[in-house]
């Protein structure tokens, strides 16, 4: 083999273990959560590309006794640098026996049933080796449909119970939307505008940022 053909082959090899470092430095982070997230999610992802890989469970993660159940599916076989998960704005609505929603109704997951399920959720993240970030429910406005304004600080309340009790970081993203809420959103609806989830995303990229980029 000529001296120019060993240098050429060298560079490659050179090239290709570049490569393979650059890859094993990115960061793989998973979003669960509910529409909320999936609003946040994408401002979460433009602002740490392409160090820092963010990816979203398939669709609105619900309530909590959805988390139990897809939870495994959720995670697959990806191994997660970190996970940040949320539940609370869809335990906490109450439905008619129509199944619609309705502040009359019967609330969808109680209190009780809220810590045993996040109990579960939590435990099964925990046999992962992601660093695992709780972000608290956001605010429910007056009026809003099957929800009442009350509720978010009593789910929160046990929220943060239990990931104390786990030694689990927390993002206060409730305080948060209580500023951002009232100026970035429709009255009595939970969702935001554009520049709201925006708002929204920064906490995260914050504590991803942190953590993962030390």
């Amino acid at each position: 083999m000529s001296t120019k053909s060993i240098f050429r082959t060298a560079l490659i090899l050179l090239s290709v273990v570049c490569l393979a470092a650059t890859t094993d430095q990115v960061k793989n982070v998973l979003i669960i959560g509910d529409s909320i997230s999936i609003g946040y999610t994408p401002y979460v992802q433009k602002a740490l590309a392409p160090a820092i890989n963010v990816a979203h469970n398939p669709g609105n993660g619900g309530s909590t006794v959805r988390g139990v159940d897809s939870l495994e599916v959720w995670l697959g076989n990806r191994e997660w640098d970190m996970v940040l998960f949320n539940f609370g704005l869809h335990d906490l609505v109450h439905k008619d026996a129509q199944n619609k929603y309705d502040v009359t109704g019967k609330v969808s997951v109680t209190l009780d049933q809220y810590r045993t399920n996040l109990e579960k959720i939590v435990a099964k993240l925990k046999e992962t080796t992601a660093v695992l970030v709780f972000v608290t429910t956001t605010v429910v406005p007056e009026n809003s449909a099957g929800r009442k304004v009350e509720d978010p600080a009593q789910y929160n309340q046990v929220a943060l119970e239990v990931m104390k009790k786990n030694g689990i970081q927390v993002i206060d993203l409730y305080t948060a939307s209580q500023t951002i809420h009232p100026q970035n959103s429709k009255p009595g609806n939970v969702h935001y505008s554009d520049a709201g989830y925006e708002l929204l995303a920064a906490p995260l990229v914050e504590t991803i940022r942190s953590v993962l980029q030390k």
